[in-house]
């Protein structure tokens, strides 16, 4: 019913710039003129369709991946899944596990080859930090 008004020869809906303008008018706005309401529903029209065009493109772009997911997976019922779920380092891997090397492929793992481990804490030598001081029974020297 709010739709275009074509028996009163108005271009535009007449309570959508209403509407418009009652919204600009709360913001402490200026109103819209017929016109300017015009060719702002046109740019957003503009801005849906190419909108559109976008989705429809990401659309085609997702089937086409699963289509190429399909061939891949040919390589997976081989290896059996090897080639999936690796690790790079170890942010890659939830924490406590770690991104283990095991010769043909990195996974995340809790230990395996290629963990370097650090120094045990009881291997730590304590160490002497001289820190500089003022005292005043000796007039600031350090």
């Amino acid at each position: 019913t709010n739709a275009i008004n074509t028996d009163s020869q108005v271009p535009y809906d007449r309570d959508a710039l209403q509407r418009k303008n009652d919204s600009r008018k709360k913001f402490g706005l200026p109103p819209i003129t017929p016109d300017e309401f015009i060719k702002i529903e046109e740019e957003v029209r503009a801005m849906d369709a190419v909108n559109k065009k976008k989705a429809t493109y990401l659309a085609e772009q997702l089937s086409q991946g699963r289509k190429k997911e399909e061939k891949d997976s040919f390589l997976n019922s081989i290896f059996g899944g090897v080639l999936k779920n690796g690790c790079e380092s170890n942010f890659d891997c939830e924490r406590p596990e770690v991104c283990c090397d095991v010769g043909f492929k990195k996974i995340c793992c809790s230990s395996g080859l290629g963990i370097v481990d650090g120094i045990p804490l009881e291997k730590w030598e304590k160490a002497r930090l001289r820190v500089p001081m003022e005292n005043d029974d000796y007039g600031g020297n350090y």
